[in-house]
């Protein structure tokens, strides 16, 4: 009903016709309308973690930069799919009551998150990584660029399917080249700036 509808427009009666039930069992389990949004909600995220993220990490690619990339294109090949309550509604919702995001969109995104450091764990053991590199700092940073790069980017700003997976391959060489064992460090000092020589103004 609120993949339909929408959150603001879904009816707790059509609610419970739909679940075989009454509105008096579903507000028995779920307390008003905003619990039940919230449950479907928390479940769907759970879902689209167990169907992408989950399933990179247990095949993982050969190459840190690919695992990267697939982690990208499992969760844009979610978001395309016109099912499950619209992320529209879910993002809207985030922005007007911060309180549902502690309450459903963090604890599956701290999921996400350990899902994801869980990959790049087993590169660092593997020696892709360098040992210095916060594995859980980096599927922090990499988590929030997927979501926004797959997600609210193409929502609020109109991008394209061919820029964000253009997006999706320079960022991918990006960030893995910058934690990549074979990365030159740079040095401590830089040199300092080099100042011009003030332009003669032509005369007037």
């Amino acid at each position: 009903m609120f993949a339909e509808a929408g959150y603001a427009a879904a009816a707790t009666k059509e609610i419970a016709r739909r679940a075989d039930c009454s509105e008096a069992m579903l507000f028995h389990y779920f307390g008003d309308k905003r619990g039940i949004f919230e449950q479907v909600v928390s479940r769907q995220i759970a879902d689209l973690v167990s169907e992408a993220e989950e399933q990179v990490v247990a095949a993982l690619p050969a190459r840190f930069e690919d695992y990267i990339e697939q982690l990208f294109f499992a969760r844009l090949r979610i978001d395309d799919r016109d099912s499950g309550v619209p992320g529209w509604d879910i993002s809207g919702r985030a922005l007007s009551d911060p309180d549902f995001s502690l309450r459903v969109l963090q604890p599956n995104h701290a999921r996400r998150t350990a899902v994801i450091a869980d990959g790049v764990r087993q590169y660092q053991a593997a020696g892709q990584i360098r040992a210095d590199v916060d594995a859980d700092l980096f599927a922090e940073l990499l988590a929030n660029f997927i979501i926004f790069t797959t997600s609210l980017g193409p929502r609020w700003f109109g991008t394209g399917e061919s820029d964000i997976r253009a997006q999706i391959e320079l960022g991918s060489q990006i960030l893995a080249k910058g934690v990549s064992t074979s990365t030159t460090k740079p040095p401590t000092k830089r040199a300092g700036r080099v100042q011009r020589a003030p332009r003669a103004r032509a005369a007037d």
